[in-house]
């Protein structure tokens, strides 16, 4: 009878004890992937103009952040980076900071071509880096913020490349 219940109690251990798993994001013919490590943190329906999504890594000191928004209808692109821009300049953890951006430069973002600008910002004595790809496809305007501290970048990456590569926009 111990036995019994000692490999009964085994199993319920083991079997309670799953890995965390990938986070499958969709909404609106838009789809990605969290990664096991990072969290879908915001969510926002613009009453069906648009869309907002936030995806941080998870951990006490962890910094990357990755900001998709989107609206549904297409817009002039350097517009649309212009008002990312202002939002950014505006929110709390860069107001009077010495957030700076670099100029605009063709790229692409998942294999799409996008507008892209760099930017710079210290927050709590900590430099951070970020980038902005604003890029129109199947009749709608995103706009990608990537942020995180230099000195977490090379625990950032694989994290910030499967969000990338399994953004799905049909």
């Amino acid at each position: 009878m111990k036995m019994i219940l000692s490999l009964t109690l085994m199993l319920f251990a083991l079997t309670s004890c799953n890995e965390p798993i990938e986070t499958k994001f969709e909404h609106d013919g838009v789809s990605l992937i969290s990664p096991t490590d990072w969290k879908i943190t915001d969510e926002e329906n613009f009453e069906n103009e648009g869309y907002y999504l936030a995806i941080e890594k998870e951990g006490l000191n962890s910094s990357g952040l990755l900001t998709i928004t989107w609206l549904n209808n297409e817009v002039e692109l350097n517009d649309w980076r212009s008002l990312i821009i202002g939002e950014l300049k505006k929110s709390t953890p860069f107001e009077n900071s010495d957030l700076a951006f670099g100029s605009s430069y063709e790229s692409k973002y998942n294999g799409i071509k996008s507008i892209s600008t760099d930017f710079s910002v210290t927050i709590l004595n900590l430099k951070h880096s970020g980038v902005i790809h604003v890029f129109n496809k199947a009749n709608k305007t995103f706009g990608v913020v990537k942020q995180e501290a230099d000195e977490d970048n090379s625990e950032n990456k694989k994290g910030f490349e499967l969000i990338e590569k399994s953004l799905i926009i049909e």
